[in-house]
Protein backbone atom coordinates (compact mmCIF):
# COMPACT_ATOMS: atom_id res chain seq x y z
CA UNK A 1 0.00 0.00 0.00
CA UNK A 2 1.41 3.54 -1.16
CA UNK A 3 0.84 6.75 1.09
CA UNK A 4 1.79 10.44 1.38
CA UNK A 5 3.08 12.00 4.36
CA UNK A 6 3.41 15.39 4.74
CA UNK A 7 6.54 16.34 6.84
CA UNK A 8 6.50 20.14 6.69
CA UNK A 9 4.51 22.42 4.61
CA UNK A 10 5.40 26.17 5.27
CA UNK A 11 5.85 29.62 3.33
CA UNK A 12 9.21 28.39 1.84
CA UNK A 13 8.73 24.91 0.80
CA UNK A 14 6.82 21.80 0.92
CA UNK A 15 8.34 18.12 2.56
CA UNK A 16 6.29 15.02 1.69
CA UNK A 17 7.42 11.49 1.95
CA UNK A 18 6.27 8.57 -0.35
CA UNK A 19 5.78 5.14 1.47
CA UNK A 20 5.33 1.84 -0.16
CA UNK A 21 5.01 0.62 -3.32
CA UNK A 22 4.87 3.13 -6.61
CA UNK A 23 3.11 0.66 -8.41
CA UNK A 24 -0.02 1.14 -10.76
CA UNK A 25 -1.97 0.28 -8.11
CA UNK A 26 -0.08 2.68 -5.57
CA UNK A 27 0.64 5.37 -8.09
CA UNK A 28 -3.43 5.05 -8.33
CA UNK A 29 -3.92 5.71 -4.49
CA UNK A 30 -1.29 8.43 -4.38
CA UNK A 31 -0.96 10.85 -7.41
CA UNK A 32 -4.05 13.20 -6.66
CA UNK A 33 -2.93 13.96 -2.75
CA UNK A 34 1.49 14.51 -4.28
CA UNK A 35 -0.27 16.57 -7.01
CA UNK A 36 -2.38 18.15 -3.94
CA UNK A 37 0.49 18.20 -1.08
CA UNK A 38 3.08 19.63 -3.88
CA UNK A 39 1.46 21.50 -7.37
CA UNK A 40 -1.41 23.22 -5.14
CA UNK A 41 0.46 24.64 -2.57
CA UNK A 42 2.70 26.78 -5.04
CA UNK A 43 6.01 25.93 -3.15
CA UNK A 44 9.20 24.48 -4.07
CA UNK A 45 8.69 21.12 -3.10
CA UNK A 46 10.81 17.89 -1.64
CA UNK A 47 9.64 14.21 -2.05
CA UNK A 48 11.26 11.54 -0.24
CA UNK A 49 11.03 8.49 -1.48
CA UNK A 50 13.70 6.50 0.63
CA UNK A 51 10.84 4.44 2.14
CA UNK A 52 9.88 3.47 -1.82
CA UNK A 53 9.52 -0.52 -1.55
CA UNK A 54 9.01 -0.81 -5.53
CA UNK A 55 9.40 1.91 -8.04
CA UNK A 56 7.99 0.97 -11.63
CA UNK A 57 7.20 2.64 -14.33
CA UNK A 58 4.10 4.43 -13.21
CA UNK A 59 6.20 5.69 -10.32
CA UNK A 60 8.60 7.36 -12.29
CA UNK A 61 6.19 8.58 -14.08
CA UNK A 62 3.81 10.01 -11.88
CA UNK A 63 7.70 12.07 -10.37
CA UNK A 64 8.24 13.27 -13.87
CA UNK A 65 4.56 14.20 -14.63
CA UNK A 66 4.37 16.18 -10.99
CA UNK A 67 7.98 17.83 -11.39
CA UNK A 68 7.13 19.07 -14.91
CA UNK A 69 3.91 20.62 -13.53
CA UNK A 70 5.58 22.39 -10.83
CA UNK A 71 8.36 23.68 -13.55
CA UNK A 72 5.41 25.07 -15.75
CA UNK A 73 4.66 27.17 -12.88
CA UNK A 74 7.94 27.88 -12.35
CA UNK A 75 8.45 26.01 -9.09
CA UNK A 76 11.46 23.85 -7.62
CA UNK A 77 11.47 20.05 -6.96
CA UNK A 78 13.66 17.92 -6.19
CA UNK A 79 13.73 14.02 -4.90
CA UNK A 80 15.30 12.34 -2.08
CA UNK A 81 16.12 8.76 -2.55
CA UNK A 82 18.78 5.93 -1.56
CA UNK A 83 19.20 2.37 -2.77
CA UNK A 84 17.62 1.02 -5.55
CA UNK A 85 15.34 4.01 -6.29
CA UNK A 86 18.40 6.66 -6.76
CA UNK A 87 19.68 3.84 -8.81
CA UNK A 88 16.49 3.48 -10.88
CA UNK A 89 16.00 7.46 -11.28
CA UNK A 90 19.69 8.04 -12.52
CA UNK A 91 19.73 4.67 -14.35
CA UNK A 92 16.75 6.32 -16.14
CA UNK A 93 18.23 9.32 -16.42
CA UNK A 94 15.58 11.56 -14.59
CA UNK A 95 17.55 13.20 -12.66
CA UNK A 96 18.04 15.96 -15.35
CA UNK A 97 14.51 16.47 -15.59
CA UNK A 98 14.62 17.18 -11.49
CA UNK A 99 17.33 16.67 -9.00
CA UNK A 100 18.22 13.50 -6.78
CA UNK A 101 19.64 13.11 -3.81
CA UNK A 102 20.31 11.26 -0.58
CA UNK A 103 19.79 13.74 1.96
CA UNK A 104 16.69 16.36 2.91
CA UNK A 105 19.69 18.42 3.60
CA UNK A 106 21.38 17.87 0.48
CA UNK A 107 17.69 18.76 -1.25
CA UNK A 108 17.67 21.88 0.17
CA UNK A 109 20.75 23.06 -0.73
CA UNK A 110 20.44 22.22 -4.67
CA UNK A 111 16.74 23.88 -4.49
CA UNK A 112 18.04 26.72 -2.98
CA UNK A 113 21.09 27.44 -5.20
CA UNK A 114 18.79 26.27 -8.41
Amino acid sequence: MAEVVLIEANDALTHVALRGRLDVTGVEKVEHELAKQTVARRKPAIVDISAVDVLVSSGVGMLIKTARTMHSHGLIFGVVATGLGKETLERLKVDTIFPVVETYEQALRKLMLD
